[in-house]
């Protein structure tokens, strides 16, 4: 056996007589790195739940990349885009773009009895990707819009089904503005719930042929959403990419869009997150600095009372540098223990609360019902390679006290 690691086993051990104080600082120092990387871990899938959660809810809605006109929000209907657009075959063709879809919107105001509310339709056809406002759906079902004739029926946000008191089955009547006036009757035939009002306030789904009419269009739309092929946000390359092409293939017949992505749309929400990020850098630096320096103290306490068997292993022709690492041979197998302890711990808690939800949150101000969880494994190992590299590195301080131990003094003390 390797002769550090026998002396180290040896500290603080059940047959160590004179190292009472030091099994009582390893088992301090064990629950304090146990406690630390326990928080680490929680703080950091938590971190990274709230980032998946809000950023899979706004791909949901609003796609990765939106093509629409320079300047122009999306849902506004004042500038359309000409559909289709003669390069969009060559944007599919994009190695990193999943699909495109066009999109039309149009605003209007509901009424129901003496109550009234905006709208606004977001029109799709029946080959858009519904998978988001399934998870979602509430009550009722997803519309038909695989039909012959435009479909009346709708799905509402949770948020304007409560303002308006509607249900599954009712018939919404919706006004909408223009050079004369247009009544609409819908069948409301689902309600989703994603829990981000900002973007469902007035959002209701419909068939897209309806907003083009409403909207006295022909073979136009508000632009297009562009999903990636993966679930990473578009780097600057791929979005530089994508100018590239639309400058290179846009005709006279087609109309002038400027590509947007969800970072820049909803800037916010990332402005959020980062903040999130910024607080579990913190937690997770005070968390290390309280770890290593409880693992200094107890590293002390072990020197403390080994001074004379120190003394003995230098006389005996032990180096400074040897009798060091027997001494942090022992610190980093109590730093094992504490971290073994804490991922455990830890995973425990992430579990729990990811498949039983205990813990639940307010929707209106953190846009999920319950503390969402997200554990990214490929982080955890280097997580916790850095966290041990860091309190190894404070545990370098203590060792310089090894060398101004002198064995002639030590060996008469007794």
């Amino acid at each position: 056996m390797n002769l550090n690691l026998f002396l180290a086993k040896r500290i603080g051990s059940k047959t160590d007589a004179t190292g009472k104080l030091s099994r009582m600082g390893s088992r301090i120092s064990i629950i304090s790195v146990a406690v630390s990387i326990t928080v680490i871990i929680v703080a950091c899938a938590v971190a990274g739940g709230f980032r998946k959660e809000i950023m899979d809810k706004a791909r949901g809605y609003s796609s990765d990349i939106v093509l629409a006109a320079p300047g122009e929000d999306i849902v506004n209907n004042a500038q359309p885009v000409g559909h289709p657009l003669s390069y969009l075959k060559e944007l599919e063709g994009l190695e990193f773009v999943g699909s495109i879809k066009g999109v039309a919107y149009t605003q209007g105001i509901l009424k129901k009895d003496d109550e009234i509310g905006g709208i606004i339709l977001k029109g799709v056809d029946s080959t858009y990707n519904m998978d988001f406002y399934a998870r979602h759906l509430a009550e009722g079902k997803l519309p038909s819009f695989g039909g012959k004739r435009a479909s009346n029926e709708i799905i509402i946000s949770r948020t304007l089904a409560n303002a308006l008191q509607y249900k599954v089955g009712d018939k919404a009547t919706a006004y909408f503005a223009g050079e004369q006036a247009r009544v609409r009757r819908f069948d409301i035939v689902g309600i989703f719930d994603a829990q981000l009002q900002d973007f469902d306030k007035y959002l209701a789904i419909a068939d897209i042929r309806q907003v083009t009419r409403l909207n006295g269009w022909k073979d136009e739309v508000s632009g297009y959403e562009i999903m990636m092929a993966g679930n990473d946000s578009p780097s600057e390359k791929e979005m530089a990419a994508i100018d590239e092409l639309i400058y290179k293939h846009t005709t006279e017949e087609d109309s002038p869009v400027a590509p947007t992505t969800l970072a820049q749309k909803y800037y916010i929400f990332y402005d959020w997150l980062t903040l999130l990020d910024l607080n579990v850098l913190i937690i997770l630096a005070l968390m290390m600095a309280v770890a290593g320096f409880n693992m200094v103290s107890a590293l002390l306490i072990m020197l403390f009372e080994r001074i004379s068997q120190i003394g003995l292993l230098k006389s005996l022709g032990m180096s400074n540098r040897g009798v060091a690492k027997v001494f942090l041979t022992k610190a980093a197998l109590t730093v094992a223990q504490g971290m073994l302890a804490g991922n455990t711990l830890a995973l425990a808690i992430c579990l729990a609360q990811q498949y039983l939800k205990i813990i639940p949150l307010d929707p209106a101000n953190y846009f999920v019902s319950y503390v969402p969880i997200h554990l990214e494994w490929g982080t955890i190992l280097p997580m916790n390679l850095i966290a041990f590299a860091a309190i190894m590195l404070i545990m370098l301080l203590p060792a310089i006290f090894i060398g101004k131990i002198n064995p002639a003094t030590t060996m008469r003390v007794k």
